[in-house]
């Protein structure tokens, strides 16, 4: 039997921790280029245009406005080769705008990503888009080493990828609803109500999380040969 690692078991490369280091470079590139000070009063005018544009719509509009932009991004995140880059530079392109909103309230753009990370959709939609982004890196895995394994990979991967769709439409509920309340009630309710949203958020998270170790659960096999189906946890 191969050696195990963080990233290997029985020789094969999980995607739940690839995912997982994923997620935390996904949170670096955040933190790092959101903290610089960066000024551009031409862009911001724009991004603030196209958010009142958003802001001002009912539930549903805001929503088929979100997740058709946010599934657009994931998608291309999933592609072999093409998803690394596009991760890369959606999210440091999204950090930008973040820096450049905290600048124009002179303030750290930090302080702005850390208000975000305050409500439910934040640790809804950035997950989706590391998950997108490793499993893309998994098929790459899989067809350059383990070619054999490739039509049950690529099945995961599917299913990965309908995951996505599901953790993203999910999200953009949650994003629409944080929105429109914001828009509409009045102060301080519209900071209220959208932190309570994690009320209805914690249980959902949670199921999402045991969809997500049910994809991976051939990555808590002990012996993935032919005859063994016990599964084992690990950490």
């Amino acid at each position: 039997m191969k050696q195990d690692s963080f990233f290997f078991r029985n020789g094969i490369l999980m995607a739940r921790r690839l995912f997982l280091a994923t997620f935390i470079v996904e949170m670096i590139i955040y933190l790092v280029i959101s903290a610089l000070p960066l000024s551009y009063p031409a862009l911001l005018a724009v991004i603030q245009g196209q958010q009142k544009a958003i802001d001002s719509q009912p539930f549903m509009p805001v929503l088929f406005s979100i997740f058709p932009h946010n599934l657009l991004i994931a998608t291309l995140e999933i592609i072999p080769f093409i998803g690394q880059f596009f991760f890369i530079f959606s999210t440091v392109e999204t950090s930008v705008v973040i820096a450049i909103e905290g600048t124009s309230v002179h303030t750290s753009g930090i302080f702005v990503f850390i208000t975000l990370a305050l409500f439910p959709h934040t640790w809804l939609e950035l997950p989706s888009y590391a998950i997108a982004t490793s499993a893309s890196i998994y098929l790459i895995y899989i067809i350059a080493r383990r070619r054999t394994l490739l039509r049950e990979k690529i099945r995961k991967v599917l299913y990965l990828y309908f995951f996505v769709i599901l953790e993203l439409f999910t999200a953009g509920v949650f994003e629409s609803a944080e929105i429109v309340m914001e828009q509409t009630l009045p102060s301080p309710n519209n900071i209220i109500y959208p932190l309570l949203l994690w009320i209805p958020a914690i249980p959902v998270i949670y199921l999402l999380i045991r969809i997500f170790r049910r994809i991976n659960r051939d990555e808590y096999v002990t012996n993935p040969e032919p005859g063994f189906p016990e599964l084992t946890p690990t950490p």
